[in-house]
């Protein structure tokens, strides 16, 4: 199937990750924001960078837009009503357009709420088509990490939790693990996919607030354990974490005093440590999951980790001036 999505302009280079990953899709770009993709049948509405997704019904020149209106059978798509949503277009092509398609349908009707929503999107010179399949309205800032009953300032946004997850591939009926879980941003979005999930985190405090999180979204099948992610047993056909930078060397260093666990996550031997914890959970993870499995793992784009999996992709996140971030998509 063919599928036409306006993404967000935040991340284009994340957008079209996760359609690829999590749809297993070959995507082409026009240019903008507006993308075209060939894949299997799959689950729109969980995809977190894309602002609407549709089936693709054709493209074209903008002077050959007025043609291609007139001669494309509408009938065949078309269920009891339409509305005519356009993106990157004057607000008064809507209008004309609406007038086309009205006089070639049988019994025609206009209505916001309808059966047919066409969307006309406009990159460059081009006009794409296609028939809306989901519009995303998911309300990820109202679960941003302050407004969680169970706080911590360090955690992901929302959306970028729920593309984490989804470029793992993972579909219902298979189990997430997040190994260093903390407030349980990962388990949200995973648990609000229905997709079975583990979180585990060395901090009994962390876990506390993940399951009060949890708790509050109505999160169900989820469980969590206490656990050394270098060490963990636990079976998984997928991983999404954001393990911690300075998170979890605080956590290590709690029995010194904080001047001194200040100066030391300060140095070099900070960024020693943090590569260390984080090749020594990748090699366990290699060791828990089957192959073919991914692993999802976020982690700023200065440091360097190797492993025995095979890197797939990478996406750098710019979060502020000091620090940008890289997703990278590993697989076994």
């Amino acid at each position: 199937m063919k599928y036409l999505f306006l993404v967000s302009g935040e991340n284009l280079g994340l957008a079209k990750a996760e359609i690829e990953l999590f749809a297993d899709a070959e995507v082409k770009e026009t240019g903008g924001n507006v993308l075209v993709a060939d894949a299997e049948k799959f689950d729109c509405s969980r995809l977190a960078f894309t602002k609407i997704s549709g089936r693709f019904l054709f493209s074209c020149k903008k002077e050959e837009l007025e043609n291609n209106l007139r001669s494309f059978e509408w009938n065949r798509i078309y269920k009891k009503s339409f509305y005519i949503h356009t993106s990157h277009m004057r607000p008064e092509d809507a209008g004309k357009i609406a007038d086309i398609v009205w006089n070639q349908i049988k019994n025609p009707k206009v209505e916001r709420n309808a059966g047919t929503v066409l969307e006309f999107m406009e990159m460059g010179s081009r006009i794409f088509c296609g028939l809306r399949i989901h519009e995303n309205t998911e309300a990820f800032d109202a679960r941003k990490a302050h407004k969680r009953p169970g706080f911590s300032p360090i955690s992901l946004h929302p959306k970028l939790a729920r593309a984490a997850v989804n470029m793992t591939g993972i579909k219902k009926g298979k189990k997430l693990l997040d190994p260093f879980c903390g407030t349980g941003g990962i388990l949200i979005e995973a648990g609000l996919m229905g997709i079975k999930c583990t979180g585990s985190d060395i901090d009994e405090k962390m876990l506390e607030m993940a399951r009060t999180n949890l708790n509050f979204f109505k999160i169900k099948g989820c469980s969590l354990k206490k656990a050394d992610a270098t060490r963990i047993k636990i079976k998984a056909d997928a991983i999404a974490t954001d393990p911690p930078y300075g998170k979890a060397s605080s956590l290590r260093l709690a029995p010194f005093p904080a001047s001194l666990r200040t100066a030391w996550k300060a140095s070099s031997l900070h960024k020693t440590g943090i590569k260390k914890l984080y090749s020594g959970f990748l090699a366990n993870a290699y060791r828990i999951l089957k192959k073919g499995s991914r692993v999802v793992i976020i982690f700023p784009n200065h440091l360097s980790v190797r492993s025995k999996f095979s890197t797939i992709k990478k996406i750098d996140v710019y979060i502020h001036k000091g620090l940008t971030r890289t997703v990278n998509v590993l697989e076994k």
